[in-house]
């Protein structure tokens, strides 16, 4: 018997047989989908960072008062 409580845990899963669930259909075009609006979602960021990153003024002589 180990000692170690991370050794005897590693050692009680190894004898515990672990069921994969297998994928169906749905569960595939759910992850299909969810990566696509997520990917545009990305997107969609990176095109809203960028125009607020171009209205900032380059020098400061635009930020002078008239």
């Amino acid at each position: 018997m180990h000692t170690c409580p991370l050794l005897r845990a590693s050692t009680e899963s190894r004898k515990i047989v672990a069921h994969r669930i297998s994928r169906t259909r749905a569960t595939t075009s759910v992850r299909y989908w969810m990566a696509i609006r997520a990917s545009l979602a990305g997107l969609t960021g990176w095109r809203a960072l960028r125009e607020v990153l171009n209205a900032i003024p380059d020098s400061n002589d635009d930020f002078g008062l008239f």
